[in-house]
């Protein structure tokens, strides 16, 4: 399954021909330009007698009239406390910017009832970055530069992210614009996880090829980020032996290291170069940026992250927030729990460890910029999330009846949005619906991120989202491995459109995943189409619809899935799924693919269009008996309805219609052309006389009409 492409560049050609129309990827980690403002209707003004006015030229000891504001959130919030009654408090903001200098909590204590939201026609900024804007000029590596002083008196002091305007500068990184690859993984090094040694050994250590590395400046602020698997790792540095190539880290691993990983450095001086480019230097307490056009010392104002949680809400009751933007927040490595118990003091590199070890799977562990926990009624709507470092929004631990509604999320580091929850069943995290939404770009810093994350949940919507350009999977539903119990049930992923996913980086991904026992949850109506897995050595899994292990009781109908780098549907191993009426079209390898076959019904495939171009139908060898099919409309553009099953369209490897008809495949099937209006460039609409109505195939909307468009 995995195809051999030597260098990132390779495979992001290879991205750019076959995904039209994606984005160019320019570098490695380059930020793209923010897509347009989001204009909402705010409505009327209208101040009510317990309402509440903030104000940036207001003052905390005024009484939060419209005539005399106070200044900041954690005033308006104590204000509304003093309001009597249950009738509905709306705290208003008008236009400016406000600082969140530490995470504010919301409990219990606070008052129930209460709206903040931005003055109508107003832009409101809560924001975790400082502005820099006392430069000199100055040279490093040879390139112009602008310095500034920065106090960095303990770890706090000390930041990671670097803003201007609405980007997200890069850290200085080595090399620019390709990877390095590891030499020596080291694995007879790292302690093997007792689930499975092929995919978790973790580490501390591994071997470089020598002429990649530098004798680097401060080397407790260097990170090594590994991209391999479905996971990345963010791996600061302990030590680096330029003679042996040996690097030391202070976190261990996820996964297991192999040789020719990919990997870069980030936050190396040396390397800092290019335009855009910054560098903090912990030991001489300077800020380096390398200007862009335009940029004198006199004009750039660039913004420092200092805040990594804005709000935290434990056991808070119906808090809404109304078109206010959350913008810039700060990130560190995550100390991970995970695997924080592997290593103990009698391993030779145990003095080495400052970070625990962290879940290799969708970002689990990283922090949210907003945590929900144990609380009801928490809603955003029209809210811009952007150049969020962590994960955006949290819900977990029992909270229930929240919403998010015709939100935006760019450029967001971890998850857009994580619903969890405790592994009890009956789940009590429920009724959490994501509607109407735009997620895009997510998972730039923890490329393993996933732009809607549920795990352990119940009665949840997620509809009408459009969900672009992450490096992983778009929709994840469920978080339990196999047939035991399972609290996550009657999830509606619904009409969303999700595209340009994967972006060859990564492995084993789909647009929509999902995971174990989920009766009465159904995927249905959504767009799915470039998906692209890591297409080097080790790549593999870019699928469509991605039924992982254990998936069952899910109806999956009614989706267009095209343009897939492995098959537009897999489903590694489940049980009585219901797979109807659906479009599969233009697998890389295939359309259809059951992994593992078992002695039980996996799924039933019925009134579906499956077509290619000279590949396989169905995947692999496809025995006998590993699910039920009926009534599909099969056609290849190059060999007609004289299609093919099997490894691949090999002569040897490939089964004809006579053995795949003998093994009790293609069933009531026809093999026609469904007579799309343009299927070469990807319009799907069906003429009225389309050979797919034989099959009982029912015609749906697939335009994203419904979707909302920013």
């Amino acid at each position: 399954m995995a195809k051999i492409i030597a260098f990132f560049t390779a495979m992001m050609t290879w991205f750019t021909m076959i995904f039209s129309p994606a984005a160019p990827v320019e570098g490695i980690f380059t930020e793209p330009e923010i897509k347009e403002q989001v204009v909402f209707d705010e409505g009327e003004f209208i101040f009510s007698a317990d309402d509440i006015m903030v104000s940036p030229d207001g003052d905390d000891n005024n009484s939060g009239t419209p005539d005399s504001p106070v200044k900041t959130l954690a005033k308006a919030k104590e204000l509304a406390k003093t309001k009597d009654g249950d009738d509905a408090v709306t705290v208003w903001f008008r236009e400016g910017t406000y600082f969140i200098d530490e995470t504010v909590d919301f409990t219990q204590a606070d008052r129930q009832n209460v709206l903040y939201r931005s003055y109508p026609d107003e832009k409101v900024e809560f924001t975790g970055a400082k502005a820099v804007s006392d430069w000199s000029e100055t040279t490093i590596n040879g390139v112009r530069a602008f310095v500034s002083d920065v106090a960095i008196n303990s770890d706090d002091d000390y930041f990671r992210s670097l803003f201007k305007g609405n980007r997200r500068l890069s850290r200085s990184q080595y090399p620019k614009n390709d990877v390095f690859k590891i030499a020596d993984p080291a694995t007879d090094e790292g302690i093997a996880s007792e689930w499975n040694v092929e995919f978790f050994t973790h580490g501390l250590a591994f071997y470089a090829h020598k002429e990649n590395l530098l004798n680097f400046a401060n080397i407790g602020d260097v990170e090594v980020k590994v991209m391999h698997y479905w996971c990345d790792e963010h791996l600061p540095l302990h030590s680096v032996d330029v003679k042996t190539g040996r690097i030391e880290t202070t976190k261990p691993t996820a996964m297991t290291l192999r040789v020719d990983d990919n990997y870069i450095f980030e936050n190396v001086k040396e390397a800092l170069s290019l335009p855009g480019e910054w560098y903090l230097d912990r030991a001489e307490q300077k800020l380096y940026y390398i200007p862009e056009d335009g940029d004198t010392v006199d004009n750039t104002v660039l913004f420092a992250g200092r805040t990594e949680q804005f709000f935290t809400f434990n056991n808070a009751e119906n808090i809404a927030f109304q078109g206010i933007d959350f913008i810039n927040s700060d990130w560190n490595p995550v100390d991970g729990t995970f695997f924080s118990d592997i290593f103990d003091e009698t391993h030779p590199l145990y003095d080495n460890i400052a970070y625990g070890g962290e879940h290799p799977q969708a970002a689990y562990e990283v922090p949210a910029a907003i945590n929900i926990v144990a609380s009801k009624g928490i809603n955003f709507t029209d809210c811009l999330f952007e150049n969020i470092s962590y994960t955006a929004v949290k819900f977990s631990k029992a909270s229930e009846n929240c919403n998010i509604t015709t939100c935006k999320f760019n450029e967001i580091g971890g998850n857009a949005v994580f619903i969890d929850g405790d592994f009890v069943v009956p789940a009590t995290t429920k009724n959490i619906n994501i509607r109407d939404c735009h997620i895009g770009f997510y998972g730039r810093l923890f490329n393993n991120a996933i732009g809607i994350l549920l795990t352990h949940a119940i009665d949840c919507e997620l509809s009408n989202n459009e969900i672009h350009d992450g490096w992983y999977t778009g929709v994840s539903v469920g978080w339990n491995w196999g047939y035991s119990d399972n609290p996550t049930n009657n999830i509606q992923v619904k009409d969303n459109l999700i595209y340009n996913i994967g972006n060859g980086w990564l492995s084993d991904m789909g647009g929509i995943y999902t995971l174990g026992i989920q009766p009465d949850t159904v995927l249905s109506g959504n767009i799915i189409y470039n998906v692209g897995c890591d297409e080097g050595a080790y790549g593999y899994g870019g699928w469509g619809i991605y039924l992982d292990e254990g998936s069952s009781g899910i109806t999956v109908e009614n989706n267009l899935v095209y343009d897939c780098s492995s098959q537009t549907f897999h489903q590694h191993y489940g049980k009585e799924n219901i797979v109807r009426n659906n479009i599969f079209a233009f697998g890389g390898e295939g359309q259809f693919i059951v992994t593992r076959h078992e002695d039980h019904n996996s799924l039933t495939l019925t009134n579906n269009i499956l077509v290619g171009d000279n590949t396989v139908m169905y995947k692999d060898s496809v025995k006998k008996n590993w699910f039920k099919d009926d009534s599909n409309l099969y056609w290849d553009y190059k060999n007609g309805g004289n299609v093919y099953s099997g490894k691949s369209m090999k002569v040897v490897e490939r089964h004809t219609l006579v053995v795949m008809t003998a093994r009790g495949y293609y069933n009531n099937a026809v093999f026609e052309n469904p007579l799309f209006r343009d299927a070469e460039n990807r319009d799907f609409t069906l003429a009225e006389n389309s050979p797919a109505l034989k099959t009982g195939f029912v015609p749906f909307a697939y335009d994203a009409g419904t979707i909302t468009k920013f």
